[in-house]
């Protein structure tokens, strides 16, 4: 069995009101004995409750996610899929998340996965499934390969406290951003040169997506004042360009943005 510090460290961070959560006690071990202690059984199965903020190593080589009660971890929501996300231990003891073909998405650190795409699971962040349940890992046996600053055109976006600074200008000029704007930047500088869809955005800042036409038209009102904002920001970097593009559509893709020098 490998040392606690190998084992991938799992948090539940958020669940929608109303949705039940249930792990099956062999598949983790819980870092407070307590929580399993006291936990009530939810399934013929035996999975017992989960709450948020209950945290626990996984005990499998693989550890499934979804709504079936055959999953290791089930989210008892017609959001999530029967089989929505598994996750693996790698023969090196790194960490891969797999989506199963989720029908409503799966995120990592407010990255979109395409459907049954596969992720590497680095160091820390937090798993989105369909935007009603977030689970934070920690792989505190990893090497940290993550890089702290992202540099396109020029401008520079730092990951650790959300400033963005043109290269080469005084430490003065640097700009600190809010929440929303950096998710919104780092996703277009990270789908760099590809444009990122309104759905997408969405889902990276707010953890859902819109599902009829008044969502969508809030959607992309929200999305217009946050890039207003940016581009506004981003001019005082630099005033002869702007960076932010207004894609109206690409392929079978709705409307979306791009980080582009213009």
């Amino acid at each position: 069995m490998l040392a606690d510090k190998d084992r991938l460290e799992l948090c539940v961070t958020y669940v929608a009101k109303g949705i039940a959560l249930g792990v099956k006690p062999s598949s983790v071990q819980f870092l407070d004995r307590q929580d399993q202690q006291a936990a009530e059984v939810i399934t013929l199965e035996g999975h017992i409750k989960l709450n948020e903020g209950m945290t626990f190593y996984m005990n499998v080589a693989e550890f499934g996610v979804g709504r079936s009660v055959t999953n290791d971890l089930f989210v008892d929501s017609p959001k999530i899929s029967r089989s929505h996300v598994k996750i693996i231990t790698c023969p090196d003891e790194s960490y891969e998340l797999r989506d199963l073909g989720s029908a409503n998405g799966t995120s990592v650190g407010g990255r979109k996965l395409e459907q049954n795409e596969v992720c590497k699971l680095r160091n820390t962040g937090e798993l989105q499934l369909a935007g009603v349940f977030h689970l934070k890992f920690s792989d505190f046996g990893a090497t940290d390969v993550t890089p702290e600053t992202k540099t396109i055109y020029g401008i520079t976006l730092s990951h650790a406290d959300r400033r963005i600074w043109m290269q080469g200008a005084e430490a003065s000029d640097e700009l600190r951003l809010s929440n929303s704007e950096y998710q919104f930047l780092k996703l277009l500088m990270d789908g760099y040169p590809n444009p990122v869809s309104h759905r997408d955005l969405a889902f990276t800042i707010w953890g859902w997506e819109p599902d009829n036409v008044d969502d969508e038209k809030r959607v992309r009102d929200a999305l217009f004042n946050i890039v207003k904002r940016l581009r506004e920001r981003l001019e005082l970097l630099d005033p002869s360009h702007e960076y932010i593009e207004t894609v109206r559509k690409w392929g079978d893709r709705e409307g979306g943005y791009r980080f582009n020098k213009q």
